[in-house]
């Protein structure tokens, strides 16, 4: 909470202010401190029914969770939430599409392989967020156990920033604004090679991108 709540007052935002917490699927670096936030400030908590039973919520009180289907889209007061089922080593793992009026935000971490569904699913977006987890190369050489490196490399695991960058060339779109890389390893990937990947990619476009930092926070956009 410490330090989520010093990440909220970089960007001048109260905790307070929010409406909602969408998890995406029970793994800890993903639903950690969920529980303590949403208790603490009384914000309901939106995952699927596989997520909520194969996570510590099924023991949480005080705490309200609101079910969601991973294949139907719901509100929640103005934005319209699109969640994608995704090949990833969990109970019933989503990603999500918001939307409000015209404008499509994609949020698309934590999946192992492309699917024909994702490339439909986050098509037409204005602004990405998308997972180059690991280079194929350092996690090889890298110091994780091998069932962890398969687990990693599997088609229910990780993007690579190979994967990652082939995803992104067939969602390049005239409405695309703004691109973000993120969940990126810390011991089996770099900065620089992510950088590599999208000044590859959008050099020679009017898209804006950049590198969403696990200990940092990432600037305010407009979509």
């Amino acid at each position: 909470m410490r330090r989520l709540e010093k990440c909220a007052s970089e960007l001048d935002f109260s905790l307070a202010d929010l409406d909602s917490v969408l998890v995406t699927h029970e793994h800890a670096d993903h639903i950690g401190g969920v529980a303590a936030l949403a208790r603490r400030y009384g914000i309901p908590v939106y995952m699927t029914h596989g997520t909520q039973i194969a996570s510590s919520f099924r023991a949480e009180r005080d705490v309200e969770i609101r079910e969601i289907s991973a294949h139907e889209p719901f509100s929640i007061d103005a934005l319209t939430l699109r969640p994608a089922p995704v090949p990833h080593d969990a109970k019933e793992p989503c990603q999500f599409v918001v939307e409000h009026g015209e404008a499509r935000i994609g949020l698309l971490t934590d999946v192992g392989s492309e699917t024909f569904h994702i490339e439909q699913h986050f098509a037409d977006c204005d602004a990405l967020i998308l997972e180059f987890n690991h280079d194929t190369k350092m996690l090889l050489n890298s110091q994780y156990p091998y069932s962890v490196k398969q687990r990693i490399a599997g088609s229910h695991g990780h993007f690579n920033n190979q994967q990652a960058q082939t995803l992104l060339g067939k969602l390049l779109s005239k409405r695309l604004k703004y691109v973000f890389g993120a969940h990126i390893s810390e011991n089996a990937n770099s900065y620089h090679l992510v950088q590599k990947k999208l000044q590859a990619l959008l050099g020679g476009t009017d898209i804006q991108w950049g590198i969403a930092h696990q200990t940092g926070v990432t600037p305010w956009v407009t979509v």
